[in-house]
Protein backbone atom coordinates (compact mmCIF):
# COMPACT_ATOMS: atom_id res chain seq x y z
CA UNK A 1 0.00 0.00 0.00
CA UNK A 2 1.54 3.14 -1.34
CA UNK A 3 1.76 5.34 2.05
CA UNK A 4 2.89 9.30 1.16
CA UNK A 5 5.12 11.18 2.90
CA UNK A 6 3.98 13.26 5.66
CA UNK A 7 4.71 16.38 4.29
CA UNK A 8 2.28 15.62 1.12
CA UNK A 9 -0.50 14.51 3.36
CA UNK A 10 0.21 17.61 6.03
CA UNK A 11 -0.34 19.79 1.93
CA UNK A 12 -3.40 17.74 1.35
CA UNK A 13 -5.04 17.90 4.47
CA UNK A 14 -4.19 21.59 5.02
CA UNK A 15 -5.95 22.47 1.12
CA UNK A 16 -8.95 20.85 2.48
CA UNK A 17 -9.33 22.60 5.55
CA UNK A 18 -8.34 25.89 3.53
CA UNK A 19 -10.96 25.20 0.99
CA UNK A 20 -13.20 24.86 4.26
CA UNK A 21 -12.45 27.62 5.27
CA UNK A 22 -13.13 29.74 2.30
CA UNK A 23 -15.91 28.13 1.78
CA UNK A 24 -17.33 29.25 5.09
CA UNK A 25 -15.78 32.93 5.10
CA UNK A 26 -17.77 32.99 1.34
CA UNK A 27 -20.87 31.22 2.47
CA UNK A 28 -21.16 32.70 6.01
CA UNK A 29 -22.48 36.34 5.46
CA UNK A 30 -24.65 35.20 2.87
CA UNK A 31 -26.26 32.57 5.60
CA UNK A 32 -26.11 35.08 8.45
CA UNK A 33 -27.73 37.61 5.88
CA UNK A 34 -30.49 35.13 4.85
CA UNK A 35 -31.43 33.30 7.47
CA UNK A 36 -30.94 35.73 10.51
CA UNK A 37 -30.01 34.94 13.72
CA UNK A 38 -33.34 32.92 14.76
CA UNK A 39 -33.23 30.30 11.30
CA UNK A 40 -29.73 29.75 11.84
CA UNK A 41 -29.98 29.22 15.76
CA UNK A 42 -32.84 26.66 14.51
CA UNK A 43 -30.83 24.62 12.42
CA UNK A 44 -27.43 24.39 14.39
CA UNK A 45 -29.80 23.58 18.16
CA UNK A 46 -31.30 20.76 16.29
CA UNK A 47 -28.15 19.94 14.72
CA UNK A 48 -26.39 19.51 18.15
CA UNK A 49 -29.04 16.75 19.42
CA UNK A 50 -28.73 15.19 16.34
CA UNK A 51 -24.79 15.22 17.01
CA UNK A 52 -25.90 13.87 20.45
CA UNK A 53 -26.84 10.54 18.64
CA UNK A 54 -24.03 10.26 16.25
CA UNK A 55 -21.49 10.31 19.00
CA UNK A 56 -23.88 7.65 20.63
CA UNK A 57 -23.98 5.60 17.89
CA UNK A 58 -20.39 5.68 16.64
CA UNK A 59 -19.18 4.36 20.10
CA UNK A 60 -15.27 6.25 19.96
CA UNK A 61 -15.04 4.03 16.69
CA UNK A 62 -13.73 6.70 14.50
CA UNK A 63 -10.21 7.60 16.63
CA UNK A 64 -10.18 3.71 17.82
CA UNK A 65 -10.57 2.75 14.04
CA UNK A 66 -7.71 5.17 12.76
CA UNK A 67 -5.36 4.35 15.34
CA UNK A 68 -6.42 -0.02 14.39
CA UNK A 69 -6.18 0.59 10.98
CA UNK A 70 -2.96 2.56 10.94
CA UNK A 71 -1.15 -0.37 13.60
CA UNK A 72 -2.46 -3.36 10.32
CA UNK A 73 -2.90 -1.20 7.33
CA UNK A 74 -0.56 -3.75 5.26
CA UNK A 75 -2.25 -7.11 6.15
CA UNK A 76 -5.19 -7.69 3.91
CA UNK A 77 -6.76 -10.10 6.32
CA UNK A 78 -6.65 -8.45 9.03
CA UNK A 79 -7.58 -4.88 7.77
CA UNK A 80 -10.85 -6.62 6.40
CA UNK A 81 -11.77 -8.62 9.65
CA UNK A 82 -11.30 -5.28 11.20
CA UNK A 83 -12.97 -2.90 9.18
CA UNK A 84 -16.10 -6.00 8.79
CA UNK A 85 -15.87 -6.25 12.84
CA UNK A 86 -16.08 -2.25 13.36
CA UNK A 87 -18.88 -1.25 10.44
CA UNK A 88 -21.11 -4.63 11.73
CA UNK A 89 -20.60 -3.05 15.57
CA UNK A 90 -21.60 0.30 13.59
CA UNK A 91 -24.60 -0.68 11.88
CA UNK A 92 -26.13 -2.30 15.16
CA UNK A 93 -25.78 1.18 17.32
CA UNK A 94 -27.21 3.28 14.13
CA UNK A 95 -29.90 1.17 13.96
CA UNK A 96 -30.67 1.75 17.61
CA UNK A 97 -30.07 5.48 17.23
CA UNK A 98 -32.81 5.53 14.64
CA UNK A 99 -35.56 3.70 16.53
CA UNK A 100 -35.13 6.41 19.72
CA UNK A 101 -34.96 9.45 17.32
CA UNK A 102 -38.03 7.93 15.36
CA UNK A 103 -39.75 6.25 18.51
CA UNK A 104 -39.01 8.79 21.02
CA UNK A 105 -38.00 12.05 19.56
CA UNK A 106 -40.17 12.79 17.41
CA UNK A 107 -43.36 12.33 19.33
CA UNK A 108 -42.25 14.13 22.55
CA UNK A 109 -44.30 17.53 22.08
CA UNK A 110 -41.54 20.02 22.61
CA UNK A 111 -40.07 19.00 19.53
CA UNK A 112 -42.99 18.90 17.13
CA UNK A 113 -41.94 22.30 15.55
CA UNK A 114 -38.15 21.18 14.88
CA UNK A 115 -40.18 17.16 13.34
CA UNK A 116 -39.17 17.85 9.47
CA UNK A 117 -35.38 19.32 10.23
CA UNK A 118 -34.69 15.94 12.83
CA UNK A 119 -36.00 13.94 9.94
CA UNK A 120 -33.01 15.67 7.66
CA UNK A 121 -30.69 16.16 10.00
CA UNK A 122 -30.67 12.85 11.29
CA UNK A 123 -29.19 11.39 7.43
CA UNK A 124 -25.83 12.53 8.80
CA UNK A 125 -25.56 9.44 11.29
CA UNK A 126 -26.59 7.13 8.63
CA UNK A 127 -23.37 8.34 6.45
CA UNK A 128 -21.35 8.77 8.85
CA UNK A 129 -21.38 5.91 10.77
CA UNK A 130 -21.21 3.89 6.95
CA UNK A 131 -18.58 6.56 5.56
CA UNK A 132 -15.74 5.18 6.93
CA UNK A 133 -13.69 7.67 7.06
CA UNK A 134 -11.28 6.77 10.07
CA UNK A 135 -10.18 4.00 7.52
CA UNK A 136 -9.35 6.36 5.21
CA UNK A 137 -7.08 8.44 7.50
CA UNK A 138 -5.72 5.22 8.96
CA UNK A 139 -4.44 4.21 5.40
CA UNK A 140 -3.42 7.84 4.76
CA UNK A 141 -5.00 7.79 1.79
CA UNK A 142 -5.46 12.02 1.99
CA UNK A 143 -5.26 12.16 -1.98
CA UNK A 144 -8.54 10.32 -1.97
CA UNK A 145 -9.93 12.05 0.84
CA UNK A 146 -8.89 15.46 -0.74
CA UNK A 147 -10.52 14.83 -4.05
CA UNK A 148 -13.77 13.73 -3.20
CA UNK A 149 -13.60 16.37 -0.60
CA UNK A 150 -13.09 19.39 -2.84
CA UNK A 151 -16.14 17.98 -5.25
CA UNK A 152 -18.48 18.28 -2.77
CA UNK A 153 -17.97 21.45 -1.46
CA UNK A 154 -17.99 22.49 -4.80
CA UNK A 155 -21.50 21.32 -5.27
CA UNK A 156 -22.66 22.52 -1.66
CA UNK A 157 -21.55 25.89 -2.56
CA UNK A 158 -23.45 26.11 -5.86
CA UNK A 159 -26.53 24.98 -4.37
CA UNK A 160 -26.41 26.96 -1.58
CA UNK A 161 -27.06 30.74 -3.50
CA UNK A 162 -29.32 28.97 -5.71
CA UNK A 163 -31.93 26.94 -2.98
CA UNK A 164 -31.30 29.20 0.01
CA UNK A 165 -32.83 32.85 -0.31
CA UNK A 166 -34.74 33.90 2.62
CA UNK A 167 -35.09 32.91 6.27
CA UNK A 168 -38.07 30.02 5.39
CA UNK A 169 -35.14 28.23 3.35
CA UNK A 170 -33.72 26.67 6.22
CA UNK A 171 -34.78 23.34 5.83
CA UNK A 172 -32.37 23.54 2.15
CA UNK A 173 -29.88 25.20 4.48
CA UNK A 174 -30.21 22.21 6.34
CA UNK A 175 -29.47 19.80 3.54
CA UNK A 176 -26.55 21.52 2.73
CA UNK A 177 -25.45 21.17 5.82
CA UNK A 178 -25.21 17.66 5.32
CA UNK A 179 -23.98 17.21 2.10
CA UNK A 180 -21.21 20.01 2.71
CA UNK A 181 -19.94 18.02 6.17
CA UNK A 182 -20.77 13.98 5.31
CA UNK A 183 -22.01 13.88 1.61
CA UNK A 184 -18.53 12.94 0.81
CA UNK A 185 -19.19 9.79 2.66
CA UNK A 186 -20.77 8.43 -0.61
CA UNK A 187 -17.69 8.21 -2.35
CA UNK A 188 -15.94 6.19 0.35
CA UNK A 189 -19.01 3.63 0.73
CA UNK A 190 -18.16 3.30 -3.28
CA UNK A 191 -14.51 2.72 -3.04
CA UNK A 192 -13.96 0.62 0.13
CA UNK A 193 -14.33 -2.67 -1.53
CA UNK A 194 -11.25 -1.90 -3.27
CA UNK A 195 -9.18 -2.37 -0.12
CA UNK A 196 -11.16 -5.18 1.47
CA UNK A 197 -10.45 -9.09 0.46
CA UNK A 198 -13.61 -11.33 1.26
CA UNK A 199 -12.09 -14.44 0.04
CA UNK A 200 -11.08 -15.78 3.60
CA UNK A 201 -13.41 -13.74 5.91
CA UNK A 202 -16.21 -15.05 7.39
CA UNK A 203 -19.19 -13.85 9.51
CA UNK A 204 -18.25 -16.53 12.27
CA UNK A 205 -14.35 -15.42 12.13
CA UNK A 206 -15.77 -11.94 13.48
CA UNK A 207 -15.00 -10.71 16.90
CA UNK A 208 -16.78 -7.98 17.50
CA UNK A 209 -16.33 -8.04 21.36
CA UNK A 210 -12.49 -7.78 21.13
CA UNK A 211 -13.17 -3.74 20.34
CA UNK A 212 -16.10 -2.65 22.73
CA UNK A 213 -13.78 -1.88 25.80
CA UNK A 214 -11.02 0.04 23.98
CA UNK A 215 -13.13 1.35 21.66
CA UNK A 216 -16.42 2.65 24.76
CA UNK A 217 -12.69 4.08 26.21
CA UNK A 218 -12.90 6.52 23.66
CA UNK A 219 -16.16 6.98 23.43
CA UNK A 220 -16.21 8.50 27.09
CA UNK A 221 -13.94 10.61 26.19
CA UNK A 222 -15.31 11.91 22.98
CA UNK A 223 -19.18 12.07 24.36
CA UNK A 224 -17.27 14.27 27.00
CA UNK A 225 -15.83 16.48 24.87
CA UNK A 226 -19.00 17.15 22.74
CA UNK A 227 -20.88 17.76 25.87
CA UNK A 228 -18.98 21.66 26.09
CA UNK A 229 -19.48 21.44 22.53
CA UNK A 230 -22.96 20.68 21.65
CA UNK A 231 -24.44 20.32 24.94
CA UNK A 232 -24.07 23.98 25.73
CA UNK A 233 -26.02 24.82 22.88
CA UNK A 234 -28.73 22.51 23.60
CA UNK A 235 -28.77 24.41 27.11
CA UNK A 236 -28.18 27.40 25.61
CA UNK A 237 -31.36 26.93 22.86
CA UNK A 238 -33.57 25.84 26.07
CA UNK A 239 -32.79 28.50 27.92
CA UNK A 240 -32.63 31.72 26.18
CA UNK A 241 -34.05 30.87 22.67
CA UNK A 242 -32.92 29.78 19.29
CA UNK A 243 -31.90 33.72 18.32
CA UNK A 244 -28.92 33.52 21.47
CA UNK A 245 -27.73 29.96 19.72
CA UNK A 246 -27.47 32.48 16.80
CA UNK A 247 -25.39 34.46 17.93
CA UNK A 248 -23.24 32.08 19.90
CA UNK A 249 -22.74 30.22 16.93
CA UNK A 250 -22.09 33.08 14.38
CA UNK A 251 -18.87 33.62 17.44
CA UNK A 252 -17.75 30.01 17.65
CA UNK A 253 -17.63 29.41 13.92
CA UNK A 254 -15.16 32.29 13.73
CA UNK A 255 -13.17 30.56 15.83
CA UNK A 256 -13.22 27.02 14.71
CA UNK A 257 -12.34 27.74 11.19
CA UNK A 258 -8.64 28.84 13.16
CA UNK A 259 -8.92 25.92 15.39
CA UNK A 260 -9.48 23.88 11.70
CA UNK A 261 -6.27 24.59 10.48
CA UNK A 262 -4.27 24.23 14.19
CA UNK A 263 -5.72 20.62 14.13
CA UNK A 264 -4.73 19.90 10.66
CA UNK A 265 -1.26 18.61 11.79
CA UNK A 266 -2.93 16.71 14.29
CA UNK A 267 -4.91 14.37 11.25
CA UNK A 268 -2.02 13.53 9.32
CA UNK A 269 0.30 12.66 12.24
CA UNK A 270 -1.72 10.86 14.22
CA UNK A 271 -1.67 7.02 11.77
CA UNK A 272 2.08 7.73 11.03
CA UNK A 273 2.42 8.35 15.27
CA UNK A 274 0.81 5.21 16.34
CA UNK A 275 2.60 3.30 13.48
CA UNK A 276 6.34 4.82 14.75
CA UNK A 277 5.27 3.22 18.28
CA UNK A 278 6.07 -0.01 16.74
CA UNK A 279 8.69 0.54 15.09
CA UNK A 280 10.85 3.53 16.37
CA UNK A 281 10.08 5.58 19.32
CA UNK A 282 12.59 7.82 19.46
CA UNK A 283 11.42 8.99 16.04
CA UNK A 284 7.98 9.24 18.00
CA UNK A 285 8.86 11.75 20.30
CA UNK A 286 10.52 13.64 18.18
CA UNK A 287 7.74 13.74 15.46
CA UNK A 288 5.61 14.69 18.73
CA UNK A 289 7.37 17.81 19.62
CA UNK A 290 7.60 19.04 15.61
CA UNK A 291 3.66 19.11 15.98
CA UNK A 292 3.64 20.90 19.20
CA UNK A 293 5.52 23.96 17.54
CA UNK A 294 3.31 23.56 14.10
CA UNK A 295 0.64 23.77 16.68
CA UNK A 296 1.76 26.59 18.31
CA UNK A 297 3.23 28.55 15.32
CA UNK A 298 -0.94 28.62 14.00
CA UNK A 299 -2.85 29.25 17.35
CA UNK A 300 -0.88 31.43 19.62
CA UNK A 301 -1.27 34.34 17.05
CA UNK A 302 -4.85 33.74 16.45
CA UNK A 303 -5.83 33.72 19.70
CA UNK A 304 -4.39 37.67 20.32
CA UNK A 305 -5.96 38.59 16.88
CA UNK A 306 -8.80 37.42 17.22
CA UNK A 307 -9.37 39.07 20.77
CA UNK A 308 -8.33 42.66 19.15
CA UNK A 309 -10.14 42.30 15.70
CA UNK A 310 -13.32 40.33 17.14
CA UNK A 311 -15.41 43.59 16.11
CA UNK A 312 -14.30 43.86 12.54
CA UNK A 313 -14.51 40.13 11.93
CA UNK A 314 -17.96 39.57 13.19
CA UNK A 315 -19.45 42.41 11.37
CA UNK A 316 -17.54 41.45 8.13
CA UNK A 317 -19.03 38.05 8.59
CA UNK A 318 -22.18 38.53 10.43
CA UNK A 319 -23.36 42.10 10.01
CA UNK A 320 -25.31 44.66 12.42
CA UNK A 321 -27.45 42.29 13.21
CA UNK A 322 -25.11 40.29 15.17
CA UNK A 323 -23.64 42.50 17.25
CA UNK A 324 -24.21 40.84 20.04
CA UNK A 325 -21.00 38.52 19.13
CA UNK A 326 -18.71 39.96 19.37
CA UNK A 327 -18.03 40.42 23.30
CA UNK A 328 -18.66 36.53 22.92
CA UNK A 329 -16.18 36.01 19.92
CA UNK A 330 -13.56 37.87 22.57
CA UNK A 331 -14.33 35.56 25.15
CA UNK A 332 -14.02 32.49 22.93
CA UNK A 333 -10.45 33.41 21.83
CA UNK A 334 -8.50 31.93 24.08
CA UNK A 335 -9.97 28.96 22.85
CA UNK A 336 -8.00 28.33 19.65
CA UNK A 337 -4.83 27.73 21.72
CA UNK A 338 -6.39 25.71 24.67
CA UNK A 339 -7.96 23.83 21.84
CA UNK A 340 -4.84 23.18 20.24
CA UNK A 341 -3.24 21.97 23.23
CA UNK A 342 -5.75 19.43 24.39
CA UNK A 343 -5.45 18.04 21.24
CA UNK A 344 -2.08 17.86 21.12
CA UNK A 345 -2.24 16.14 25.04
CA UNK A 346 -4.98 14.27 23.95
CA UNK A 347 -4.46 12.72 20.49
CA UNK A 348 -0.80 13.12 19.85
CA UNK A 349 0.42 11.97 22.68
CA UNK A 350 -1.64 10.09 25.14
CA UNK A 351 -3.95 8.09 22.70
CA UNK A 352 -1.08 6.84 20.96
CA UNK A 353 0.40 5.89 23.97
CA UNK A 354 -2.61 4.01 24.52
CA UNK A 355 -3.42 6.47 27.68
CA UNK A 356 -6.68 7.39 26.20
CA UNK A 357 -7.80 6.75 29.80
CA UNK A 358 -5.74 9.91 30.74
CA UNK A 359 -7.82 11.78 28.08
CA UNK A 360 -10.82 9.85 28.87
CA UNK A 361 -10.73 11.02 32.80
CA UNK A 362 -9.88 14.86 32.16
CA UNK A 363 -12.87 15.11 29.48
CA UNK A 364 -14.99 13.97 31.68
CA UNK A 365 -14.21 16.13 34.86
CA UNK A 366 -14.04 19.04 32.38
CA UNK A 367 -17.54 18.41 30.91
CA UNK A 368 -19.41 17.57 34.46
CA UNK A 369 -18.08 20.93 35.22
CA UNK A 370 -19.65 22.38 32.17
CA UNK A 371 -22.98 20.93 32.76
CA UNK A 372 -23.21 22.68 36.17
CA UNK A 373 -22.23 25.96 34.89
CA UNK A 374 -24.27 26.18 31.97
CA UNK A 375 -27.35 25.16 33.94
CA UNK A 376 -26.74 27.88 36.63
CA UNK A 377 -25.44 30.91 34.73
CA UNK A 378 -27.33 30.28 30.81
CA UNK A 379 -30.33 31.58 32.13
CA UNK A 380 -28.88 34.51 33.68
CA UNK A 381 -25.91 35.41 31.34
CA UNK A 382 -27.36 34.10 27.79
CA UNK A 383 -24.19 33.02 25.09
CA UNK A 384 -21.83 35.44 26.51
CA UNK A 385 -21.94 32.34 29.74
CA UNK A 386 -21.90 29.84 27.66
CA UNK A 387 -18.59 31.05 25.55
CA UNK A 388 -16.98 32.00 29.11
CA UNK A 389 -17.19 28.33 30.62
CA UNK A 390 -16.48 26.66 27.23
CA UNK A 391 -13.17 28.20 27.56
CA UNK A 392 -12.82 27.39 31.34
CA UNK A 393 -14.03 23.80 30.30
CA UNK A 394 -11.44 23.68 28.47
CA UNK A 395 -8.36 24.93 30.80
CA UNK A 396 -9.63 22.58 33.62
CA UNK A 397 -9.35 19.61 30.71
CA UNK A 398 -5.98 20.99 29.51
CA UNK A 399 -4.77 21.05 33.35
CA UNK A 400 -6.10 17.64 34.52
CA UNK A 401 -4.18 15.88 30.92
CA UNK A 402 -0.98 17.52 32.06
CA UNK A 403 -1.37 16.26 35.51
CA UNK A 404 -2.26 12.67 35.56
CA UNK A 405 -0.13 12.60 32.69
CA UNK A 406 2.67 13.55 33.91
CA UNK A 407 4.71 10.65 33.57
CA UNK A 408 4.69 9.90 29.96
CA UNK A 409 4.96 14.10 29.25
CA UNK A 410 8.15 14.35 31.09
CA UNK A 411 9.73 13.40 27.84
CA UNK A 412 8.33 15.92 25.52
CA UNK A 413 9.87 20.33 25.80
CA UNK A 414 6.49 22.37 26.20
CA UNK A 415 8.53 25.52 26.64
CA UNK A 416 11.18 25.17 24.17
CA UNK A 417 12.58 28.86 22.59
CA UNK A 418 10.01 28.18 19.84
CA UNK A 419 7.22 29.01 22.02
CA UNK A 420 8.54 32.05 23.60
CA UNK A 421 9.36 33.24 20.19
CA UNK A 422 5.51 32.46 18.98
CA UNK A 423 4.54 34.66 22.16
CA UNK A 424 6.86 37.61 21.79
CA UNK A 425 5.50 37.64 17.87
CA UNK A 426 1.86 37.36 19.37
CA UNK A 427 2.21 40.41 21.57
CA UNK A 428 4.30 42.67 18.89
CA UNK A 429 0.93 42.25 16.33
CA UNK A 430 -1.34 42.76 18.59
CA UNK A 431 0.01 46.00 19.11
CA UNK A 432 0.42 46.34 15.61
CA UNK A 433 -3.61 45.37 15.01
CA UNK A 434 -4.63 47.89 17.73
CA UNK A 435 -3.26 51.11 16.17
CA UNK A 436 -4.80 49.65 12.79
CA UNK A 437 -8.32 49.45 13.97
CA UNK A 438 -8.24 53.39 14.72
CA UNK A 439 -6.06 54.46 11.75
CA UNK A 440 -7.87 52.45 9.43
CA UNK A 441 -11.30 53.45 10.96
CA UNK A 442 -12.79 55.27 8.15
CA UNK A 443 -11.78 52.83 5.61
CA UNK A 444 -14.25 50.02 3.89
CA UNK A 445 -14.57 46.68 6.24
CA UNK A 446 -12.89 44.32 3.71
CA UNK A 447 -10.48 46.63 3.11
CA UNK A 448 -9.36 47.16 6.08
CA UNK A 449 -9.39 43.50 7.76
CA UNK A 450 -7.86 42.41 4.67
CA UNK A 451 -4.62 45.28 5.46
CA UNK A 452 -4.71 44.42 9.00
CA UNK A 453 -4.28 40.30 8.32
CA UNK A 454 -1.81 41.14 6.00
CA UNK A 455 0.45 43.29 7.84
CA UNK A 456 0.17 41.04 11.06
CA UNK A 457 1.41 38.28 9.06
CA UNK A 458 3.95 40.08 7.40
CA UNK A 459 5.39 41.24 11.17
CA UNK A 460 4.78 37.96 12.34
CA UNK A 461 6.86 36.41 9.46
CA UNK A 462 9.61 38.73 9.97
CA UNK A 463 9.76 38.05 13.68
CA UNK A 464 10.27 34.76 12.99
CA UNK A 465 12.91 35.27 10.21
CA UNK A 466 14.78 37.80 12.96
CA UNK A 467 15.00 35.08 15.19
CA UNK A 468 15.67 31.84 13.26
CA UNK A 469 12.47 30.19 14.66
CA UNK A 470 13.03 26.29 13.46
CA UNK A 471 10.24 25.84 12.26
CA UNK A 472 9.49 28.48 9.98
CA UNK A 473 13.14 28.09 8.24
CA UNK A 474 11.92 24.21 8.36
CA UNK A 475 8.91 25.27 5.84
CA UNK A 476 10.78 27.35 3.68
CA UNK A 477 13.71 25.37 3.19
CA UNK A 478 10.62 22.92 1.64
CA UNK A 479 9.42 25.64 -0.28
CA UNK A 480 13.12 26.38 -1.68
CA UNK A 481 13.60 22.78 -2.48
CA UNK A 482 9.98 22.45 -4.33
CA UNK A 483 10.77 25.51 -6.34
CA UNK A 484 14.11 24.05 -7.14
CA UNK A 485 12.68 20.81 -8.32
Amino acid sequence: MKIRSIKVNYALNLLRVVSGILFGIITMPYINKVLGAESLGKVEYVNSIITYFLLLSSLGIPMYGLREVAKIRNDSYKRTKLVLELLSILGITTLISYIIIFGVILNLPYFFSYKELIIVLSTIILFTNFGAEWFYQGIEDQMFITIRYLIVRVLSFVLLFVLVKNPDDYLWYAFIVILSTVGANIFNILYLKKYLDFKDISFKKLNLKQHLKPALTIFVGSISVSIYLQLDITILGTAKGDESVGYYVMANKLIRFVIAIVTTIGAVMLPRLANLLTTDKKAFYSLVETALNYIMIFSIPSTFAFMVLAKDFTLLMGGNDFQESILTTQILSPIVTIVGLAYFLGYLVLFPLGKERIYTVSTIIAAVLSIILNLIFVRIYGHNATASIAVFSEIIGVVFMIVLGKSVLQKINFFNKSISIYIIGSLAISILLFLLTSLLASTELLIKVIIEISLAILLFVLILYISKEKVFFEVVNMIKAKLKR
